[in-house]
């Protein structure tokens, strides 16, 4: 391996190494404080039905995580990476600010406002069993228990709870994008009817719009952010 990419490479697994252990400390404070993201049933009111009638008519074949949903939907999905050369953590204040520019550019042409206030944001937790379990109480203090389903990809680990939001302040969503791109959470961001997703992860995210003639819009119109992997990922 050429020495420039050997370094690189060094500094991504260091980078990945220290965002693993923050992320282990932390998982392990919540773990001593009894906090998780578990609830026995989800909220019973108007919005919670509002929601769940939301989903269903729009992304009923998959629950609100982003690799479910690009499996299912995948004619009308696709993802940007966040940084330059499909860098999958930042390193600098810089690389954090492009990480918040890509996500705000995408997000802002979804929405066709720079106002990203009645936009629904779902986070999934876990219950208490699970390391990561109860980040959503720190990052989403105002969400609220919407729905609980089995987790598909591994029945034996029980459940994942969905906590939901909306109105969010730009400081806000600002720093929910920035605590997923350390890894240190999942949500799906969703316009006011669900019409389309915005699902970020480390390193980038997956987005889900209406049809596919939207989605290749979207495609050609941020080619330079699109992963160089035969399947987009």
């Amino acid at each position: 391996m050429p020495v420039p990419k050997l370094v690189d490479s060094l500094r991504g697994w260091v980078g990945f190494t220290s965002l693993q252990t923050r992320w282990a400390i932390k998982s392990g404070w919540r773990r001593l404080r009894g906090r998780h993201g578990a609830f026995k049933q989800g909220e019973v009111s108007a919005r919670s039905a509002h929601l769940t009638d939301l989903w269903d008519q729009t992304w009923r074949m998959a629950s609100p995580l982003g690799y479910e949903l690009r499996i299912a939907y995948s004619d009308q999905w696709v993802r940007f990476h966040s940084l330059p050369e499909s860098k999958r953590y930042a390193e600098s204040d810089a690389e954090y600010a492009e990480i918040l520019r890509r996500h705000r550019t995408v997000l802002q042409e979804l929405h066709g406002s720079a106002d990203l206030t009645d936009l629904w944001v779902i986070a999934v937790d876990w219950g208490s069993d699970d390391l990561a379990a109860g980040w959503s109480k720190g990052r989403l203090p105002s969400a609220w228990p919407w729905q609980r389903r089995q987790a598909e990809d591994d029945p034996d680990a029980g459940f994942n709870y969905f906590w939901a939001s909306s109105g969010l302040a730009d400081a806000s969503i600002d720093s929910l994008l920035l605590a997923i791109a350390d890894d240190e959470g999942r949500l799906v961001i969703g316009a006011p009817d669900l019409e389309w997703l915005y699902c970020p992860c480390d390193g980038g995210a997956d987005v889900l719009l209406p049809t596919a003639v939207g989605r290749d819009a979207l495609k050609e119109r941020h080619a330079d952010w699109l992963p160089a992997h035969p399947q987009g990922l």
